[in-house]
């Protein structure tokens, strides 16, 4: 495993023994995947984002984002509104049935049903808003809370370092900052300046975050703007191994064919065969992609619904590669 995963800084009392964390993406940090990447290499784990709506509401249909495994710890369970006594009631909730290590409030998710809405990168608009949820949940909480931000909601609107010094002045153990603005959502490219002066200025941990996609750029980052850690997301999707220090064309062929099959695996036990093959073919379609496999056996593997024939053909390709691209 990589040596940049050797170190450790803490949230509140928490240990976190590494320098690269799975950012925590709607539709793809679920516990399977949290799992693959841990084992890879990741220091902690945060959940999919969890509406404190639905919470509230006793809709439990967002508990699923809510399970995880003992290996996943350290963990965060993630959540996201705008209704500050709404969001610390769902957090009680959650803390109360989960217990996780600590409670992430997502002030980052530009896409406009979130964002819209006040909720997410939105929050960054009001900055009283985000003190009286942050001052609510440490004043109601025993866990650590922490939140990821952007750089602000357009370039109008900068105001990470407001923000920062308002989480932390609020009790805040942690803040990851994706350095992008919410209206840049993922285009242009990150501004490491302003993690490097959010780190100077704060005494809580920062983790960087925004375009991460070679094992060379997650120490040039630690380098260059001295965070405490970096939080790697869409390049992980594509190239888990990445937390085990590997780049896309250097992954050791024994260790993909293994967290292939194993992450298939992982899916059917957590989700149930058919459900589990359905939603591993988003994962399936990156990972073969990095073998020569023809297109039209990919695109086999790709609609066939049986789960036990998805399980055998895909077993079969992984199993038959002999090199990777």
């Amino acid at each position: 495993m990589s040596s940049l995963n050797s170190s450790n800084f803490f949230i509140g009392d928490i240990p976190v023994r590494g320098k690269t964390i799975l950012a925590p993406m709607d539709g793809y940090s679920d516990s399977p995947f949290r799992q693959i990447t841990r084992k890879l290499g990741s220091a902690a784990s945060i959940t999919e984002f969890v509406n404190t709506m639905e919470v509230v509401s006793r809709n439990t249909i967002y508990e699923e984002r809510c399970s995880f495994q003992p290996s996943e710890r350290p963990i965060g369970i993630q959540l996201f509104d705008n209704n500050p006594e709404r969001i610390i009631r769902g957090a009680e909730i959650i803390v109360n049935k989960w217990n996780p290590d600590w409670i992430d409030i997502n002030m980052g998710c530009s896409i406009s049903r979130v964002a819209n809405r006040g909720a997410g990168v939105g929050l960054l608009k009001d900055p009283h808003l985000v003190a009286e949820i942050i001052s609510g949940l440490t004043g109601r909480l025993s866990v650590p809370i922490t939140a990821k931000i952007r750089l602000g909601w357009d370039n109008e609107s900068i105001n990470f370092l407001e923000i920062g010094k308002i989480l932390q002045d609020n009790g805040a153990a942690m803040i990851t900052l994706h350095a992008r603005t919410g209206k840049q959502l993922f285009s242009g490219n990150p501004n490491w300046d302003a993690i490097a002066l959010l780190k100077q200025t704060l005494q809580i941990p920062v983790i960087g975050n925004g375009d991460i996609n070679a094992v060379s750029e997650i120490k040039s980052m630690l380098d260059y703007t001295g965070c405490d850690a970096v939080m790697i997301g869409r390049a992980a999707l594509q190239n888990p191994w990445i937390f085990a220090g590997y780049n896309v064309d250097e992954i050791p062929l024994l260790l993909f064919q293994e967290i292939c099959l194993e992450h298939l695996s992982l899916m059917k036990s957590f989700y149930g065969d058919s459900r589990g093959c359905i939603l591993f073919r988003k994962h399936a379609k990156k990972y073969l992609s990095h073998t020569s496999l023809e297109k039209y056996l990919i695109r086999d593997l790709l609609t066939t619904s049986d789960p036990d024939l998805f399980t055998e053909k895909f077993t079969n390709l992984i199993i038959s590669t002999d090199k990777l691209i």
